[in-house]
């Protein structure tokens, strides 16, 4: 026969079971909802960092619409594949504090840079992925040449002349597979330069007049 004190210390805990599994879920699901709307602490940043580096994995952080300078400290100190493609804007302060990350930047949510912060990207060491950019102003081009890394530019669709010999000049690689308005004597400056790759249709062919 089971007692009358045992039945009710046992329906106690199914009881505080399961508020348990009603609390769980709703935690859950805040965290998803904070996490959609791009509104991640420094400690979710670095909890993201920490589980990544543990499982080895690319740092995807593409949910941020914004970095402060504490956040771009925490990420500028790892190492490999960063991926910050929600951030539409930056100031030359935090694009310094990610230059000094080594590995692959991709910011690909940008579609407009300062000279300002082209400078202090083109400090940056590794692999740089602007592909958000649509048009390349000559102070920017002349900004980002120093960059020794890789630099991925496939949303330029536009090169002026002035910009192709910019960007003609440079030492290391740089991709623009989405240019389509340039004219033939910069096709050719840029085809020069081996480290620059452009869409397939600007191949040398025996019909081009140079």
């Amino acid at each position: 026969m089971i007692k009358l004190s045992d039945y009710w210390h046992n329906k106690y805990l199914l009881v505080v079971l399961f508020s348990f599994s009603l609390i769980a879920p709703t935690k859950c699901f805040a965290v998803n909802h904070q996490t959609q709307d791009g509104q991640l602490t420094l400690e979710d940043v670095q909890e993201v960092i920490e589980r990544s580096e543990q499982n080895e994995e690319a740092i995807e952080l593409n949910v941020l619409k914004e970095l402060n300078k504490d956040m771009a400290r925490a990420v500028a100190k790892t190492r490999g594949k960063l991926f910050l493609n929600g951030l539409t804007s930056m100031s030359p302060e935090v694009a310094g504090i990610l230059a000094t990350h080594r590995g692959w930047l991709h910011l690909e949510g940008l579609r407009s840079i300062s000279p300002a912060v082209g400078r202090a990207l083109s400090k940056h060491q590794g692999w740089l992925f602007l592909n958000g950019l649509r048009t390349l102003e000559k102070d920017v081009a002349i900004a980002i040449l120093p960059y020794r890394g890789e630099l991925y530019l496939d949303g330029v669709e536009t090169i002026t002349p002035e910009v192709a010999a910019i960007i003609a000049k440079r030492q290391s690689g740089v991709e623009l597979y989405g240019v389509r308005n340039i004219n033939y004597h910069s096709v050719a400056k840029l085809r020069r330069n081996s480290q620059i790759v452009l869409p397939s249709k600007y191949a040398k062919a025996p019909w081009w007049p140079f």
